[in-house]
């Protein structure tokens, strides 16, 4: 329980340098950080309540008791089902001034606190959230375990994935495979684009088939001791193509040049542009229409986040994608994502499948 109970000493000095004295926390991620436990209780209220004075109160019906192994230093609430959640929690809040809350409990549970507590003035909080982004020893090497995984599940789709074949008999050759590394949950529906369809970022799977000549981009991820993996590649069915490699090389040496930017102090905004101006260079900057990355743990897409406008600097321990893309519509587009985590000297790429330009003999069966 020790990483847990220093997370939650760590909360309550972020809300007294941030002059917060009271937080509701209620997101399954930032119970999970700040407790240890998967509590996940659908549509009944459980939420996490720090006062500064007292001992974090837990909030949660009582059919959930049996699976809690809670530190020491939280104090649990029970609530039966004939109870008002709400009206429970109202007892311990106070009746006015600031409360800050974080960034997913319900509008519905907030209506009916106000209703209870008029005078309270509710605030938006990113305190767990930001705690979360510096990851310690731990959630790295379970990161790095994860990325592991993804880079062999890459290695056995390439290698061993049968063709004709559609979009969506990839995506459950990819779980099956993940299956096989005991991980038995997606970070996200995986992203299968062939053809013209890897032109768009987030592609929906259909029935579409891979046919030769044709771009193939594969972004997936699994979540293995509840921390998510994330990596992309994309690779080319068919003989030596002359464009698709013109566009894999620019996307590839940015990609580069970005992860050798990453060191503690670094702007993300920095990267971002850099990434940007690359592109402008040979004329594609128009093509890249996302963020070059985001922030991996306890969710596939959590801070810190890469764009333009983020001029906070990278830290030790922070994880994040590198990911820029070219998409050419109506053509095919071409994304690479590693994984990296930010040292003292510089960063260490987690995700390691190759990133050479990758052909794969046309084959079937």
């Amino acid at each position: 329980m020790k990483p847990f109970t220093g997370r939650l000493q760590r909360c309550l000095l972020s809300m007294q340098s941030e002059r917060m004295s009271r937080l509701l926390v209620s997101s399954t991620a930032n119970l999970y950080y700040l407790t240890g436990q998967p509590i996940s209780t659908g549509e009944r209220l459980s939420c996490l309540y720090f006062d500064g004075e007292s001992k974090p109160k837990l909030f949660i019906h009582q059919m959930f008791a049996g699976q809690l192994s809670l530190p020491e230093e939280i104090e649990t609430i029970l609530w039966a089902d004939e109870d008002d959640p709400v009206a429970l929690l109202a007892e311990h809040v106070g009746t006015e001034g600031e409360i800050a809350i974080d960034l997913t409990w319900s509008s519905s549970y907030l209506i009916d606190l106000l209703r209870l507590r008029p005078q309270l003035l509710p605030v938006k909080s990113h305190i767990v959230e930001k705690l979360r982004e510096i990851k310690d020893e731990c959630e790295v090497n379970t990161l790095r375990q994860s990325a592991r995984i993804a880079d062999a599940v890459m290695h056995q789709v390439v290698e061993l994935q049968y063709y004709p074949a559609t979009e969506r008999e990839m995506a459950e050759t990819i779980r099956s495979f993940f299956g096989e590394h005991s991980v038995h949950d997606l970070s996200f529906q995986p992203i299968i684009g062939f053809g013209k369809n890897s032109a768009n970022p987030h592609h929906e799977i259909g029935m579409t088939s891979l046919i030769p000549e044709q771009a193939l981009l594969i972004d997936m991820g699994g979540v293995y001791h509840s921390y998510c993996s994330d990596i992309t590649r994309t690779l080319y069915y068919g003989k030596q193509n002359q464009r698709f490699e013109e566009i894999y090389k620019i996307v590839r040496a940015a990609q580069e040049k970005a992860i050798e930017m990453i060191r503690p102090g670094v702007r993300f905004a920095d990267v971002d542009r850099m990434i940007r101006s690359e592109f402008a260079k040979v004329g594609y900057d128009r093509f890249f229409t996302h963020r070059t990355g985001h922030g991996l743990g306890l969710e596939l897409h959590e801070g810190p986040f890469l764009h333009q406008k983020n001029e906070e600097e990278m830290q030790a321990g922070m994880v994040f994608s590198i990911e820029p893309g070219i998409y050419l519509p109506g053509e095919f587009g071409v994304r690479i994502e590693d994984i990296v985590v930010v040292t003292e000297a510089g960063c260490e790429i987690l995700t390691q499948s190759p990133k050479e330009i990758s052909y794969i003999d046309i084959r079937e069966g």
